[in-house]
């Protein structure tokens, strides 16, 4: 074969693999539209495929069952929140205090928090109680989020890990808290009640982040 012909086919090649990449998004991203529209118990590969705009066959040329489409919706959330929480806070700088980064995490947080991803997620951790499958999916994938936002965090927050298991608790709290307030039905004056929700829980962790100080100088 000469070279043209092999260049040729080589571009041919790429350009299939970038089309079918561009397919498989498409179909991920209308599964996350609809367990956001209509919920995970009522989303079907029919309707996935209506929303993707593609044919059924297309469809399950990429995903054959709906368990695989499932898992690989799951885990391009779980890149897409990722990327989402990274954005969030790459504007917190190392040469801002330490107590005013850990307001500015909590405000990035929040907006994650109010994102229709984060309501996607919220949707199949809910469903995933049901469904013995899902939820063995869901497993995995909230482990390694939990780890990565765990990594984001020490590497905008280096302090926290002379903290230890402080940090820890840090963690906890502002993800109980937080994720508990995404998810209720907050119908009155709901600015305001999250804005005095976020200054109490910032004032939390300067309370857990400096007892150590503190601590330590007592003992002096």
């Amino acid at each position: 074969m000469a070279k043209g012909e092999v260049r040729k086919e080589r571009d041919k090649s790429g350009w299939q693999a970038q089309k079918s990449a561009m397919m498989r998004d498409t179909i991920l991203d209308a599964a996350l539209d609809c367990f956001i529209t209509i919920g995970y118990a009522s989303t079907t590969t029919a309707k996935i495929a209506e929303k993707a705009g593609v044919s059924r066959g297309a469809m399950l040329h990429h995903f054959p069952s709906k368990t695989e489409l499932i898992q690989a919706a799951v885990e391009y959330l779980h890149g897409k929140l990722i990327e989402l929480y990274s954005v969030n806070i790459e504007k917190i700088t190392q040469d801002l205090p330490v107590d005013e980064r850990n307001r500015l995490g909590l405000q990035g947080y929040w907006k994650y928090l109010s994102s229709d991803l984060f309501t996607a997620y919220h949707e199949l951790c809910v469903a995933g109680r049901n469904d013995p499958e899902l939820q063995h999916i869901l497993e995995h994938s909230i482990a390694r989020f939990d780890a990565n936002i765990a990594a984001a965090n020490l590497q905008l927050f280096p302090e926290w890990a002379e903290r230890g298991e402080l940090f820890e608790l840090a963690m906890d709290i502002t993800k109980f808290c937080m994720e508990g307030m995404a998810v209720s039905q907050i119908v009155s004056q709901k600015e305001k009640r999250v804005q005095r929700m976020i200054d109490y829980l910032g004032d939390r962790l300067e309370e857990i982040f400096h007892s150590v100080d503190e601590g330590a100088a007592i003992h002096r």
